[in-house]
C-alpha cells in the first residue's frame, strides 16, 4: 500500500477545496464579485473569538453545555455550527427564532431543544412543487423531517422572494439564514431578515459565509450590498464556525487573521448513536 504524505494530503485538500469553491464562485460573477468587494473595501469580515463573543453575554448555568442531534447527512450544517447557533440562542435569551432554509429541520430540531416549549421556532422553505424541486429530485418526505414532532416548530412554506414577513416584523430575536446561497437570494432573505429584527440586541446569522475554509463570495456580497453600509462595522465572523453574524449592539475587537494558527478553544463532544 502506498502511503500518501502529508504534503501530498494537504495537496489532495486544497485541491478539492478550489473546486468545490469554483462551483460556488463561478467565474462568470467573480469580476462582479470583485466589484463588490472593492466598493465597501472589504475582503473577509473581522473574526472574534467565541470566548470575546460570549463574554459579551451574562453567563447563567449551562450556557455552555448544548444538546445536538445529527445524522451527519450530505448538506447538514456541521456540528460545530449547531453548538454555536443554540448556545447563541440561549445568550441572548431568544422567544422568537426565525430561520430561512429548512431542509432535513436539524437547525430547527436543535434550536427547539435547547430553548424549549416556550420558544417560538419558524421554518421557511420552498414549496414541493416549487420548479427547482425537480431539479434535484429529492423525495418530499425528508423536508423538516427531524422536527416534524416538535411542537414549538412551525413550517413556512413559499419562496422566500415572495414571502409576505410581515406578521413578522420586528419581533424576531434571532434570524438563520441558510436558503438559496446565491448572492441574489442572500441578499433577499438579509432584507428580510433585517426587518424581521425585533430590536438592537437581535441577530443575524448567516450560514456557509466560509466554505472549507475559504470566503464564500456570494454570501458576502450578498450581506454587504444588504445591510446598510453605516453598520458594515457590526458584522463579524465568529471563529472556529462556518458563520456570519450581524447585530446593531456588537462591538468586538477581532483577531489576526493567521490561517494556520490553533484556536484557543476546543469542544467536548460525547456522541449516542440512536437506533
Amino acid at each position: 500500500m502506498v502511503r500518501m504524505g502529508k504534503v501530498t494530503k494537504l495537496k489532495s485538500l486544497y485541491d478539492y477545496r478550489k473546486q468545490i469553491l469554483g462551483l460556488v464562485n463561478d467565474k462568470n460573477h467573480e469580476k462582479k464579485q470583485n466589484t463588490v468587494l472593492a466598493k465597501y473595501g472589504i475582503e473577509k469580515l473581522p473574526i472574534v473569538k467565541p470566548s470575546d463573543f460570549f463574554s459579551k453575554y451574562p453567563r447563567t448555568k449551562g450556557d455552555d453545555s448544548i444538546t445536538i442531534t445529527s445524522d451527519f447527512s450530505y448538506g447538514i450544517s456541521p456540528e460545530n455550527d449547531y453548538y454555536f447557533l443554540c448556545r447563541i440562542a440561549k445568550a441572548i435569551n431568544t422567544k422568537r427564532y426565525f430561520e430561512i432554509g429548512t431542509w432535513l429541520g436539524l437547525s430547527a430540531r436543535n434550536i427547539s431543544d435547547n430553548l424549549g416549549d416556550d420558544a417560538e421556532v419558524f421554518s421557511l422553505d420552498i414549496p414541493f412543487d416549487h420548479p427547482e424541486m425537480a431539479v434535484f429530485g429529492i423525495p418530499e418526505h425528508i423536508f423538516g423531517y427531524y422536527a416534524k414532532e416538535k411542537k414549538n416548530v412551525t413550517f413556512l412554506k413559499s419562496d422566500s422572494k415572495l414571502f409576505n414577513h410581515v406578521e413578522y416584523n420586528k419581533s424576531i430575536d434571532l434570524v438563520f439564514i441558510d436558503g438559496n446561497h446565491s448572492q441574489e437570494y442572500v441578499e433577499n432573505d438579509t432584507r428580510i431578515g433585517l426587518e424581521l429584527m425585533k430590536n438592537n440586541s437581535s441577530i443575524i446569522a448567516w450560514h456557509d459565509y466560509v466554505i472549507l475554509g475559504e470566503t464564500n463570495k456570494n454570501v458576502l456580497c450578498g450581506i454587504l450590498n444588504s445591510v446598510p453600509t453605516e453598520m458594515h462595522k457590526h458584522i463579524i465572523h465568529l471563529q472556529q464556525s462556518n458563520m456570519a453574524l450581524y447585530s446593531p449592539s456588537f462591538d468586538f475587537t477581532p483577531i489576526k487573521d493567521k490561517r494556520w494558527d490553533i484556536p484557543e478553544s476546543t469542544f467536548t463532544v460525547e456522541m449516542k448513536l440512536k437506533i
